[in-house]
Order: structure tokens, then sequence, then C-alpha cells
């Protein structure tokens, strides 16, 4: 079984490879909600997680993954123009063109995880 070290610095490895591979992708740490226990310091303790390239979309305060909430936008778009199109079909592929045009952003993203 591996040690936590060990498993962090095959993480840290990882990110360096991608960033050396892709030096024009932006790298964003993305920090588990579990880390920020409250609102009463200014600093939190987390570990490093997996580094991963995926692409980004912001709307609101909301991040969405390509690669994880593609599906759920698609469904978005459906409930919020449903009745606007002419059938089922047609606006489900309508909604992915639609999340398919977005501005995705491509990025390397790290996950910052609760110790």
């Amino acid at each position: 079984m591996k040690k936590e070290i060990e498993i962090q610095q095959e993480n840290i490895n990882n990110l360096i490879k991608l960033a050396k591979e892709n030096p024009n992708l932006e790298i964003i740490p993305m920090v588990d909600s579990e880390v920020i226990q409250n609102d009463d310091f200014n600093y939190w303790r987390g570990k490093w997680g997996k580094a991963e390239i995926d692409e980004i979309y912001c709307e609101d305060e909301r991040i969405y993954f390509k690669s994880s909430d593609f599906e759920e936008l698609v469904d978005e778009y459906i409930e919020r123009y449903e009745g606007h199109l002419i059938n089922e079909i047609e606006i489900e592929e309508w909604a992915e063109e639609q999340v398919k045009n977005l501005p995705w952003e491509k990025v390397i993203t790290v996950n910052i995880k609760n110790l």
C-alpha cells in the first residue's frame, strides 16, 4: 500500500508533467468544499489531489467541467427552452449544440482535497 507522501509526490509529478507538456494552459486549483471548515481563518490545510486537463465553463458562480457536467448542462438548456422547439429530438440536438458552443476554456485542474 502506498504512503500518503508517495501519492502526493505522484500527483505533483503528474502536475509538473502536464504543465511542461501544456505550457499555455492555465493551472486551476479546485478546492474541495470540505477543506474550508468555516470562515474564521484565512488559510486552510489541504492535500494535493490529481491533476488533469479538462475544459471549464463559468456561469454565475458555478464552474462546469466538460468531462463531467456536459450532460447536466444539456438538461438545463432543455428545461429552460422546453416548448420553444417542435419535438424532443429537436430540442435535445439544439441543446447539445448550444452547450458545445459555450466558451469552454481548456485548463489543467488540480484537485485540492481534505486531509
